[in-house]
């Protein structure tokens, strides 16, 4: 409904009929009823999630450090606060400066596993080019090797 998705062509680099977004211009809106998923033409889209705050569209990541204003000591919580899952998937971490004791910063900090990929936060960022943007899981996030093996757990013959 807020003409978020577009369908990839040949010419976009994505397979043909992939939906995608473009999160510094239209980002998801997160609907409840995930209207998106029910009419999707491909069937990319996961139409049994229970519910939008389960989805995994990508992965929210501060990529320039250099240039977020928080990193730069000035306080902005623009990205925290459009959040739709604010304080779980991105939160403001505390950074005392310990020399001076006077000084703090308010570091935003993207969680992962609360992080559905929305790309509120990239969208509202103050800066020309976002500090934060949306990526794609598979370029995100690390694959611990099948290989390791992992005592602590129990039942699972200590596979993660």
């Amino acid at each position: 409904p807020y003409d978020t998705l577009k369908l990839a062509t040949l010419a976009s680099g994505l397979s043909a009929g992939t939906p995608y977004f473009v999160a510094r211009d239209i980002p998801c809106e997160m609907c409840e009823d995930i209207p998106c998923a029910k009419v999707c033409p491909s069937g990319a889209l996961n139409k049994d999630i229970a519910s939008i705050d389960d989805s995994r569209m990508g992965l929210a990541v501060l990529l320039d450090q250099e240039n977020c204003l928080n990193f730069q000591g000035l306080r902005c919580d623009v990205c925290y606060r459009e959040c739709p899952k604010i304080d779980e998937a991105i939160t403001l971490e505390l950074d005392r400066n310990m020399r001076t004791g006077k000084h703090a910063r308010f570091l935003p900090t993207v969680h992962s596993d609360a992080c559905t990929g929305c790309g509120k936060c990239e969208k509202v960022c103050v800066l020309e080019q976002p500090a934060i943007k949306v990526l794609p899981l598979s370029l995100a996030k690390g694959e611990l090797g099948h290989h390791y093996r992992f005592g602590w757990l129990e039942g699972k013959d200590g596979k993660s």
